[in-house]
């Protein structure tokens, strides 16, 4: 064997332990989104089941539903509606305007009350301007303090963390989908 062999053998064996390492990330992870130009929020990962890019064709309207409900999609073999969170929150949504939509796929079933739990997954997929991606949270960070947002967007805020000094919501996933 030649010495630049035994080096990378040597740092080869070095390197394979730390591979299978479980490294401890702290903080809860949260899905970062837009709502309007002007707000970002944050959503439970613990409820996310995946996130999609979907062209408005492939959401079918139903009529007769609030105006908020933009209509069913399917996605791995689940058929599920799909909402316009900035309109259900009260805020002025460009969602409507948007030809290609992101969206975040829920699974509710744990967040729906026992009344109409069934056995089945539920999901509900929620249509928002833009993904930003995913942050951890410490919770001694978390505020439960609401005063930062106006009165539309209090009944969806469970509490709120400061990014760069603005307060960032972190959804009530319970109360959106009661408001369901």
């Amino acid at each position: 064997m030649s010495t630049t062999q035994k080096t990378s053998l040597s740092r080869l064996q070095e390197l394979l332990p730390q591979l299978f390492e479980a490294s401890q990330i702290e903080g809860e992870p949260y899905l970062r989104c837009q709502l309007t130009p002007q707000i970002n929020g944050l959503v439970s990962m613990e409820f996310v089941q995946e996130s999609l890019l979907v062209p408005g064709e492939q959401i079918t309207f139903i009529p007769n539903m609030p105006s908020f409900v933009m209509g069913l999609m399917t996605s791995r073999d689940r058929v599920f509606f799909v909402i316009d969170i900035p309109h259900l929150m009260g805020l002025s949504s460009p969602c409507a305007l948007l030809q290609t939509y992101q969206i975040i796929v829920l699974r509710i079933s744990p967040l729906m009350s026992q009344a109409t739990n069934s056995d089945k997954e539920s999901f509900l997929g929620l249509v928002v301007p833009r993904i930003q991606g995913v942050m951890r949270v410490m919770p001694e960070k978390i505020e439960t303090s609401q005063e930062s947002f106006s009165s539309e967007l209090t009944p969806y805020i469970q509490g709120k963390i400061m990014d760069s000094g603005k307060p960032l919501p972190i959804f009530n996933l319970t109360a959106i989908v009661e408001h369901l």
